[in-house]
């Protein structure tokens, strides 16, 4: 499904190219530049190390963080199509720190046609996973594709 993907093609259970992003302090710090979220939990590992947050002494990734990779994952694969997404929820379930591998998943769950033009749309199932293979977010998305 590469070019210009309509919302006939599509199947259900198709997986989108995975994603997959290394978190680093840095990057976390951005984040908090970028959200103006600067709680110490994300962008001071000394007082993380001090008070041992959660039992792992280390900052850890703002949750919008990863809903953001979740978003991006769907945007990558409808807007190239001229398709938009419609909607994006999540859950965060395990802490997300530097030095973790994010990868990103998605998968076309639900196919809903519609009458109206180009108001066609798919939902899919979106997660990320750590480098142990341990879900850290999941969440689903919806996303119009052109007929």
């Amino acid at each position: 499904m590469n070019g210009r993907l309509t919302f006939k093609e599509v199947k259900l259970g198709y997986n989108l190219p995975s994603q997959t992003k290394l978190i680093t302090q840095e990057k976390i710090t951005r984040n908090a530049e970028a959200s103006l979220d600067y709680n110490p939990i994300h962008i001071d590992p000394e007082y993380c190390k001090k008070i041992n947050l959660l039992g792992k002494g280390t900052t850890i990734a703002h949750g919008m963080m990863t809903l953001s990779f979740m978003g991006k994952i769907v945007t990558d694969w409808v807007y190239p199509a001229g398709g938009r997404i419609r909607s994006l929820e999540g859950k965060f379930i395990e802490p997300v720190r530097p030095g973790d591998r994010i990868t990103v998943f998605a998968q076309v769950s639900e196919i809903h046609p519609r009458a109206e033009k180009d108001t066609s749309f798919v939902v899919l199932e979106v997660w990320c996973e750590n480098q142990e293979g341990k879900k850290v977010s999941v969440g689903n998305a919806s996303a119009v594709l052109p007929d």
